[in-house]
Formats: C-alpha cells, structure tokens, sequence
C-alpha cells in the first residue's frame, strides 16, 4: 500500500506545534494519535512510534505524531496545563489531512495517561485508549505517614492503644492509595470506548495504574511484554508491543 508522510506546523494557544501524519492510500475509517509523555518526543524512545506509525500505516491505519507544547521542535513551555489544547489543536488536525476517518485512538505513554483520559472523556470520536506503561501521581497520604512514624516510635506496652487510635486513618490512606484520582475516576467512567494496557519494565507504577484501571473497566486488554525494560529498547519487545497494538485496534 502506498503511504505519504506529511510533515506538519499547527497552532495551539499560541504556540506552534510541529507533527507528521502517516496517510495510507485507502485509509480506514479509525485513526491513532500519539500522545508522547514527558520524557519524550514525538519518535518515542528508540524511535518506537516511528516504527509503529510506519507499520500501523501500512495496514490501513493513518497515524499522527507531534511534540507537545515545550517539547522537542515545538514552542511553548513544558507544562501539563497545555496537554488539553495541544490534544483538541493535534485532533483537529488529524482530521483535516485525514477526512476518510470517523474516529481515532489515543496512544498515550507514561505520564500522558492521564491528558489522553480527561480528554477522551469529552470527545465522542475518541473510541480507544492505548496506554503504554500508564502512570498516574500516587493519592497523598501525608497524615497517613505520620501516623506511621508515631507508632514506630512509641514504646511496646503502648502500641495497643496507638494502633486502636490509628487503625481507621491508616485503613482511609490504603483505599486513597487503592482508588483513582477523583478527576479520572469521573473521566473513565464517562468514557465508553476501548483501553489497551501494555506493560514492560519493572515499575510498580505501571502495575498499580493497571490495577486500578482494570477495577474500574472490566473490558480492559492487558498486555504484558516479558522481560521488557520501561522504553521497550529491543527490537523485539517493539515488535511485540507493534503487534499487539494492531491487533487489538483492528479488532472492533
């Protein structure tokens, strides 16, 4: 199948945002825009969403890439803050150099888990979620941490009573930890499409957003590349994250 790379300069609250969109021949009808974390650029760790765009693309599947605002080849500051209208420019434009699509996924890697989910919440177009090694800030607990360095300090014979006093607080803490952030428990619930998780590396971070996905949404797809470092450096865990991303987003 023929493909063309189009390299592209759009604006998003006043800052310029540099991207490349993979346009198939014949495009299908459901695209996927790739949301790098905060540590990345566009091409993804060992240039993995370059080479997955590039096999996306030859099956069909148009595939957008473009740096946020501060990052990489694009203007602005790096700041979370600008990751919902760098989303709502990048779709836009998505769309303009692809009309053949009705709908597109959000790859999201990282710390973008959480842009791609309050996004996707408000945009019906969106009707899958890729998140690759998703994480999520931990649910504060500093009440909870001081409890816990008063017990370890007290004397035995009074541990008893300590623990009567403490018990509820460190019990609230747990559950705080064990539940999603207010904000994306409401954005997961109003959002009725697809999610992939694929995990690698050893990160309990990933393993505990997984969790608390999977607890909330039953129809979540895990996928977990064995042995896999946290930026699938091998060429063979990106094949195996390649392959499994296409077949899970030519399955619906």
């Amino acid at each position: 199948m023929k493909l063309e790379q189009r390299a592209l300069r759009f604006p998003s609250a006043g800052n310029a945002l540099v991207g490349i969109v993979d346009v198939p021949e014949r495009p299908l009808m459901r695209g996927l825009l790739v949301l790098a974390d905060s540590r990345q650029y566009r091409t993804g760790s060992h240039r993995q969403f370059t080479l997955l765009a590039r096999l996306l693309a030859g099956r069909g599947v148009a595939v957008m890439r473009f740096d946020r605002s501060g990052a990489g080849d694009s203007e602005g500051s790096a700041d979370s803050a600008a990751d919902s209208a760098d989303l709502t420019a990048a779709m836009k434009e998505f769309f303009i150099h692809v009309p053949e699509m009705k709908e597109s996924v959000i790859l999201a890697a990282g710390d973008a888990t959480r842009s791609a989910a309050l996004y996707a919440a408000g945009d019906e177009r969106v009707t899958g979620l890729a998140l690759f090694n998703p994480e999520l800030p931990p649910a504060p607990t500093p009440d909870a941490g001081a409890a816990l360095r008063t017990i370890r300090r007290v004397a035995p014979k009074l541990l008893p009573r300590l623990l009567q006093r403490h018990l509820p607080l460190l019990d609230r803490a747990a559950a705080r930890q064990a539940a999603l952030p207010a904000e994306l428990a409401g954005a997961f619930d109003a959002y009725g499409g697809h999610i992939l998780l694929v995990l690698g590396g050893a990160d309990p971070a990933y393993e505990r957003t997984a969790r608390l996905l999977e607890r909330r949404r039953a129809h979540c797809r895990r996928v977990e590349i064995a042995g896999a470092d946290g930026g699938f450096s091998r060429s063979d865990w990106r094949e195996a994250v390649a392959a499994a991303t296409t077949s899970w987003l030519t399955s619906w």
